[in-house]
C-alpha cells in the first residue's frame, strides 16, 4: 500500500497496513534544505526540490507547496515579509478604512503575486510523485484571511465596533480564498485542499457561527464540488467548536495539541476522519524517543476504528530536529501497524 492508497483508505475507514502520517511540514523543508527563504519563495522548482528533500529523507504520507497568510493577501495590498529561516508574515494591510474596503480589487490565482510559484510547484510534485504520495493545496479560511486584510487586532475590534464592515470584508475574501483554492485543483492538480483558520478560537460562539462558519460553509461545498476532501484546522482548544466544524462539510478534522483526541473521536463519531496532535513545541524541544512515544499515545488514543491521521498539532516548527521527524513516522509504521493489527484481531 503507497502513500496515496494509504490516505484514500484511511478516509473511507477501510482496512490499512499501517496509521498514515502526515507532519505538517512547511517552511521546515526550505530550512533544513539550507535554501533561503528569499529564494524558495519565488522560484517554483526550487520548492518543490526542498519539499522533495524532505520525502525523500523522512517518508511522509502527504506533501504539499510552501504558503503562507500573505500569499494572496499581499495580491490585494497587504505586505508580507519573507525572510531566510523565518515564517513568513504580514506586516502592513490593504484595509486601513471602511472605504478601502470597497477598493479591494480580487486577484487572479494564475497571474498575481506569489500565487503562480504556488501552482507550479504543485505542477511539479504531482509530476514527480505521481499516484504515489498525495499533494496537497491550502488556502486560509476567510476569517483569518480577512484579519490579514485589515490587521488580527483591528477585525476583533470590528466584529463589535463595525460589523457590517466585516461582513463586506468576508465576502470578498471568501472569493479571494475560493479562487485560490479551485486554480490550486483545477491548475495544480492538488488532491485535497487544507483550511486554515485561527482566528476562529479568539471569538465567542455566536460570533464563530456568524463570521466564521457562515462564510466557511459555502467555501467547503464549492470547493468539494471539484471532488477533493477538505482538511479543516483551527488552532488552539476547538473541542467547543468540532461539532460545527462537522456540520460545514469537513472532511478531515485538524485538531491542536489542547484537544484530547480519544474526545474529539468520540464527538465525531465516524462523521469525518481526525488528524492529530503530537505537540509542535515538543516536536522542537525534545528528542526522537520522547516523540515516537508522544506519537504511540496519539494513535492509542485516536486510531481505533481507522480514519484517523497522525501529524503535528500545527506546522512543524523551524527548528525542528530531522530525527523527531523521523520518529513520528517511524511510530506511524511500526506502532501503527501492530496497533492496527491488535485491533483487528480483538475485532474477529
Amino acid at each position: 500500500m503507497n502513500s496515496m492508497q494509504r490516505l484514500i483508505a484511511s478516509g473511507r475507514g477501510e482496512p490499512l497496513d499501517c496509521v498514515p502520517v502526515s507532519p505538517g511540514i512547511s517552511t521546515y523543508c526550505a530550512v533544513k534544505a539550507g535554501q533561503p527563504m528569499t529564494r524558495v519563495a519565488y522560484d517554483p522548482e526550487l520548492m518543490a526540490d526542498v519539499i522533495l528533500q524532505s520525502l525523500d529523507r523522512h517518508g511522509h504520507d502527504s506533501v504539499g507547496a510552501i504558503s503562507d497568510y500573505g500569499v494572496v493577501t499581499e495580491a490585494m495590498g497587504s505586505r508580507s515579509v519573507i525572510r531566510d529561516w523565518e515564517q513568513t508574515y504580514v506586516d502592513r494591510f490593504a484595509v486601513k478604512s471602511k472605504a478601502d474596503v470597497a477598493h479591494l480589487r480580487l486577484p487572479d490565482p494564475l497571474q498575481d503575486g506569489r500565487m503562480p510559484v504556488i501552482i507550479e510547484c504543485q505542477k511539479i510534485l504531482v509530476a514527480k510523485v505521481g499516484n504515489s504520495v498525495s499533494v496537497g493545496g491550502s488556502i486560509p479560511g476567510p476569517l483569518s484571511f480577512a484579519a490579514n486584510l485589515c490587521g488580527p487586532q483591528r477585525i476583533l475590534y470590528d466584529l463589535v465596533d463595525d460589523p457590517e464592515m466585516v461582513h463586506d470584508l468576508l465576502a470578498i475574501s471568501v472569493e479571494a480564498v475560493n479562487s485560490f483554492a479551485l486554480a490550486q485543483v483545477d491548475h495544480g492538480g492538488v488532491r485535497s485542499i487544507s483550511i486554515f483558520d485561527p482566528m476562529i478560537t479568539m471569538v465567542s460562539n455566536r460570533m464563530a457561527d456568524e463570521f466564521g462558519f457562515a462564510y466557511i460553509q459555502p467555501l467547503i461545498k464549492s470547493i468539494k464540488e471539484r471532488n477533493v476532501p477538505i482538511l479543516f484546522h483551527i488552532c488552539g482548544d476547538t473541542t467547543r467548536l468540532l461539532e460545527r466544524m462537522i456540520e460545514v462539510g469537513t472532511d478531515i478534522l485538524s485538531v491542536d495539541v489542547e484537544v484530547d483526541l480519544a474526545e474529539a473521536k468520540e464527538i465525531i463519531s465516524g462523521r469525518a476522519s481526525l488528524s492529530g496532535n503530537v505537540a509542535t513545541q515538543n516536536l522542537a524541544r525534545l528528542g526522537p524517543e520522547e516523540i515516537y512515544q508522544e506519537s504511540c499515545r496519539c494513535i492509542e488514543k485516536a486510531a481505533l476504528g481507522g480514519r484517523f491521521t497522525l501529524s503535528a498539532s500545527c506546522e512543524v516548527p523551524l527548528e525542528t530536529p530531522p530525527e523527531n521527524i523521523d520518529a513520528m513516522v517511524r511510530a506511524a509504521r511500526e506502532f501503527g501497524r501492530e496497533f492496527l493489527e491488535k485491533s483487528a484481531d480483538r475485532e474477529v
